[in-house]
């Protein structure tokens, strides 16, 4: 079976539209535009990064906002919709966005910026620690002096050792504008307890109006990330950690707390 080297891919309109029809939570972007308002007298100038952008869940309303915005998301099909929901806001919104499609990984960030953003559980689609230390890296390099990170994942646990492997576990599912249907799943095969890396099948299977069907298969990577983590590589690229939440409500974080939320501050 093909082997995809993130978590997985999410490069079809279909499983684009799906996913954007899924994601739209938005108290992440209320605790953001929070601490933003934290900053100072920046207000509209601030540039922002958000790496991962997917479909602009987080990019459009900061842009709304009045911020200068770039995304950068690896997968054509998700950024293009997020290029259309800008588009449907008018050109002086549109000025200020930039999307940029490549790997995050690849860096070419930009410099400069007031604020960098990985969000969303961002870290969980990527395949390890090393990855994941480095978009920290590479977040310390696109800031200007004294520039604010937000970092946004769950607080892994130690407990996935013990999923249910074998098991399939739909993650979307639904019929796109066009009468497709679409159905993504995931299936867990193995958890690697020396490296904290979980090896998981995805499976994405399409059937047209007209009866038609497609799968395809692959295996692919992640790792499940924790506070300890993050925090360790923060202080070793340069960040002090300004606050520290345990939930989008801006709740302080405590060992039990789902989340870890870092707001953190290029030293």
């Amino acid at each position: 079976m093909e082997e995809y080297p993130y978590s997985g891919s999410y490069d079809d309109p279909l499983l684009a539209e799906l996913y954007d029809r899924e994601e739209t939570y938005t108290d992440d972007v209320a605790l953001i535009r929070k601490l933003i308002a934290l900053i100072g007298d920046a207000g509209s100038l601030n540039t922002i990064v958000e790496p991962f952008s997917g479909t602009g869940r987080i990019l459009v309303p900061l842009a709304q906002d009045g911020h200068h915005v770039t995304g950068i998301e690896m997968a054509p099909a998700m950024n293009a919709r997020a290029a259309a929901k800008v588009a449907a806001l008018g050109d002086e919104v549109q000025a200020r966005v930039a999307l940029k499609t490549q790997d995050v990984l690849d860096g070419d960030w930009g410099a400069g910026y007031d604020l960098v953003i990985l969000g969303g559980n961002a870290f969980y689609e990527l395949p390890s620690a090393e990855a994941q230390e480095r978009c920290i890296r590479l977040a310390h390099e696109a800031l200007a002096p004294g520039g604010h990170l937000f970092v946004d994942n769950n607080d892994y646990k130690g407990d996935w050792g013990r999923l249910a492997f074998g098991k399939e576990h739909v993650v979307l599912e639904g019929t796109g504008a066009d009468g497709t249907y679409g159905r993504y799943a995931l299936t867990s095969l193995r958890f690697d307890e020396d490296f904290g890396v979980l090896h998981l099948k995805r499976t994405w299977l399409t059937r047209t109006p007209a009866g038609v069907e497609q799968t395809i298969e692959y295996v692919g990577r992640k790792h499940p990330v924790s506070a300890g983590e993050v925090e360790g590589w923060l202080r070793a690229h340069g960040f002090s950690v300004v606050q520290m939440f345990g939930d989008r409500q801006g709740n302080p974080y405590t060992p039990p707390s789902e989340r870890a939320i870092f707001w953190a501050r290029k030293t």
